[in-house]
């Protein structure tokens, strides 16, 4: 069964209310954090830019045609919404050039600052992403919201990937193994689309997982035979579990790690590896299909520290408003959705 066929449990219980979010742009706004300073010299131009209503992909595109330089020449950290109000760094290698460009600016986009740096910017290299959302439209109970909101701060919350990675239409998963199991067709496909196909199955087996330990009630505390993974790092370790590992796990400096599926050692044991393996069982196509693909097995954190978290619920306009700063790849959706389930 597939997770997008189950209920999706949250350490907290189901959530009491419902709220639109996006009506607007400005509804939505994320600002990214480097967590580096440019160098200052170098063949790279960093540009940090506010972006609305365009993917990262389409600005992108319009910087390259107004420079005439190839897009494999502009860097980016993160993807950013298109329905929204963003804030982003890209890098452009710019050889032999002295000057700082000139950009034609418009309602879509505006550089807010550059400055030059030795190196192009990677996918995944920024700290953070600062989010400000009004959610409109509230339904429902907030009897409740105030609690899980401390709980949320106090004990984080289930880092399930978001619907983004499922297509449009939810239906990656299947669309994945029809086209990955099918030689002719998988031979056809772009760089770009196998990964995202690869990362749906990998999200799908890790999102029921992290469901079932939910429903057994492991949350507080690490369970036997698990993976520890530092905090902010894809660093993993195994140890018993004894007082300083759950000491260490409350303070955040440690979570449990899940399997992201794949080729290599699993190194979870006990209770830990019989979740997994209930999983694995009831998915075997995924299972057969990542081993074909030989992708390497690798973990991922089961819970998500929030830093600045505010919510503030504004009756008179039935409007829930939200601050915080997530660590790269969470997803506000997912921490969202502990309090609110958010609507289109």
């Amino acid at each position: 069964m597939s997770s997008a066929e189950s209920e999706v449990l949250y350490p907290y219980g189901a959530a009491l209310c419902a709220g639109q979010i996006r009506q607007k742009p400005e509804d939505f706004k994320v600002t990214e954090q480097l967590g580096f300073k440019p160098t200052g010299e170098g063949e790279h131009l960093l540009l940090y830019v506010q972006k609305k209503s365009l993917t990262t992909h389409q600005l992108i595109a319009e910087i390259s045609q107004q420079l005439a330089i190839p897009e494999r020449q502009i860097g980016y950290s993160g993807l950013k919404d298109k329905h929204a109000v963003t804030r982003q760094w890209l890098s452009i290698q710019l050889p032999g050039c002295k000057e700082i460009p000139c950009f034609t600016e418009s309602v879509q986009f505006q550089v807010l600052e550059s400055h030059r740096h030795d190196r192009k910017l990677r996918v995944g290299s920024h700290k953070s992403n600062k989010f400000e959302i009004v959610i409109r439209n509230i339904t429902g109970s907030i009897d409740n919201l105030e609690n899980v909101v401390e709980l949320i701060k106090s004990h984080g919350f289930a880092n399930y990937f978001g619907e983004q990675r499922f297509g449009v239409q939810q239906d990656n998963v299947a669309q994945a193994l029809r086209v990955l199991n099918n030689r002719h067709k998988s031979k056809r496909l772009s760089r770009t689309k196998k990964s995202l196909y690869l990362s749906s199955l990998r999200s799908e087996l890790f999102n029921q997982i992290l469901n079932l330990r939910i429903k057994k009630g492991i949350w507080l505390q690490p369970v036997e035979g698990d993976v520890c993974m530092l905090s902010g790092s894809q660093s993993v370790f195994v140890e018993p579990i004894n007082d300083q590992i759950r000491q260490r796990y409350n303070e955040f400096d440690i979570h449990s790690g899940i399997s992201l599926s794949g080729i290599g050692e699993s190194r979870l044991s006990s209770e830990a590896l019989e979740i997994e393996n209930e999983v694995f069982a009831a998915n075997e196509e995924i299972i057969e299909t990542l081993l074909q693909q030989k992708i390497k097995r690798s973990f991922r954190a089961n819970r998500i520290q929030v830093q600045n978290l505010t919510v503030e619920y504004h009756p008179e306009q039935a409007e829930m408003h939200v601050q915080v700063e997530l660590e790269k790849g969470s997803y506000l959706t997912t921490l969202l959705s502990h309090f609110v389930t958010p609507q289109s």
